[in-house]
């Protein structure tokens, strides 16, 4: 049976030369714009199935008798929706549902996607997508007689691969709520896992730790003595010395271990303190006043914009510090808000000045996969900077994966400096 997807986007085709031709866009790009659209929304779908208010409400718009008439049966006359200006007032009110201020956002990262010339596209493929989703999915309710909870659990089904199939950096459009965040993070930009004093950083165990191996092996000798009590075999002196004598090996062996991780940990905390430099006010034009330490990336991007005997170059790049992510993923993390809010700060105080965000990954794994990877982390600061009111016209961003180390892949201190995420200005 045909996918939510696969049956939206094949109803869609037959009107791809119409938009095109409205547009001035290729057949091709339209082609790919379309299917964005469409996932974008179906995207937004899937991930409300756990908020029961707005499934509700989403249920409540599909099947209302405005939407009865069913758009969907005859896609050639959304052709005339395809302009932001002339959304249905029912497609309006489902893209406000998924997804919030933020609309134009997911429109510009659609055009981006498709690779549209013009960035108004995007929104425009959008505005005809959610009223065809929605006459899609009426029909299908309708036909089916499906109730709210049978439409939500064909959403969650595919959810997979819709978002699968949905533009890099849709998820930081979303509101899914509280994730919970990873036991593990992985730093991006070498310094990202430091942390602005009196805060004490979650030191994470390597993957691969055995610093719980000794006490468990002290918690079994002991238990093995527990054993012979239990079953009435006397044990021998000996016998409860060797075990108590080794559990209090195996306890004090933890106990070092865990005092030298540590120490180590304090020590690299205070490394990372030591080089990002105390942490001072600096007022920007406009008013705003950030509170940034002297040799972190927003210290440098103003310096470096303010300084008219520095040009522009390809070869000036700043790393951010205080930048996380989840591991594998284009997830960013909520520790990064203040320095996302402070670059956006920057942008805003300079508004001649022109960025480009280039994201970067060390040699382990795939390269193809490493390079998408670097690709959707720079789309999702990207993105996150629009959010904060910055000019999408403003920022590039694009994805280089291992490419430019500046660190040894064969070390991990120097994997961790190749994981990051820079910024280059590009007009100023």
């Amino acid at each position: 049976m045909a996918t939510l997807l696969d049956s939206l986007t094949s109803l869609a085709t037959p009107a791809v030369g119409l938009i095109a031709q409205r547009l001035g866009e290729s057949n091709t790009t339209v082609a790919r714009g379309l299917q964005a659209s469409v996932a974008s929304v179906l995207g937004g779908l899937a991930t409300k199935t756990n908020d029961i208010g707005t499934a509700q409400r989403i249920f409540d718009l599909i099947t209302s008798r405005e939407n009865s008439t069913n758009a969907a049966n005859d896609v050639t006359k959304l052709v005339d929706s395809v302009s932001p200006s002339s959304t249905s007032t029912l497609g309006t009110s489902l893209l406000s549902m998924l997804f919030a201020g933020r609309v134009g956002s997911v429109g510009e990262l659609i055009s981006r996607t498709a690779g549209f010339k013009n960035p108004s596209s995007g929104a425009s493929l959008l505005g005809m997508a959610a009223p065809l989703v929605l006459g899609f999915l009426g029909k299908r309710v309708r036909d089916s007689g499906m109730n709210l909870g049978g439409l939500t659990s064909m959403l969650a089904g595919e959810r997979d691969s819709i978002l699968a199939a949905a533009p890099a950096g849709l998820a930081t459009l979303m509101d899914t709520g509280a994730a919970a965040r990873p036991s593990y993070k992985e730093p991006v930009g070498g310094t990202s896992e430091r942390e602005r004093p009196p805060v004490r950083p979650v030191v994470a165990a390597p993957p691969h730790s055995n610093r719980w191996l000794w006490p468990l092996l002290g918690v079994a000798a002991l238990l093995l003595l527990w054993l012979a009590v239990s079953r009435g075999r006397r044990p021998t002196v000996a016998a409860v010395d060797t075990a108590v004598a080794a559990g209090n090996v195996a306890l004090d062996t933890a106990a070092s271990r865990t005092s030298a991780a540590m120490t180590a940990a304090g020590g690299a905390v205070s490394d990372a303190a030591r080089e990002l430099g105390a942490f001072g006010k600096k007022l920007l034009p406009g008013g705003v006043e950030l509170n940034i330490p002297e040799r972190g990336i927003e210290s440098k991007l103003i310096a470096f914009i303010e300084d008219k005997s520095r040009p522009v170059n390809d070869t000036t790049w700043f790393n951010f510090d205080r930048l996380n992510f989840a591991t594998g993923s284009a997830t960013i993390l909520p520790e990064s808000e203040e320095q996302l809010n402070n670059i956006a700060s920057v942008l805003t105080a300079y508004p001649n000045v022109n960025v480009k965000i280039g994201g970067y990954t060390d040699n382990t794994g795939d390269a193809s996969s490493n390079r998408q990877l670097s690709q959707q982390r720079a789309d999702a600061v990207r993105q996150t900077l629009i959010g904060k009111g910055i000019d999408p016209k403003r920022m590039q961003a694009e994805g280089y994966g291992s490419q430019h180390a500046v660190g040894d892949n064969a070390t991990e201190e120097g994997r961790a400096k190749n994981r990051r995420i820079a910024l280059r200005v590009t007009k100023k």
